[in-house]
């Protein structure tokens, strides 16, 4: 089973990487539609760190991890 992230990294005021991550995102996602996205988070004024508002998109990635379950008989 594979377990897909996407983790997006942001700059707060404090010039401190902030990171949201979110389970399972849609598999078709461009480059362009999630940076679209974190400037809309900025913009909105959606989230904060404990070290103030978002203020710039740092970056972002996709992690897949292959899951293999045991079974103990």
């Amino acid at each position: 089973m594979d377990k897909t992230k996407l983790e997006m990294d942001f700059l707060d005021t404090a010039n401190k990487v902030a990171r949201i991550s979110l389970d399972d995102p849609k598999t078709d996602l461009l480059p362009s539609e999630i940076q679209a996205a974190m400037e809309s988070v900025i913009t909105q004024n959606v989230f904060a760190s404990k070290e103030g508002d978002f203020i710039a998109v740092s970056g972002a990635r996709v992690i897949t991890t292959n899951i293999n379950e045991l079974d103990f008989e």
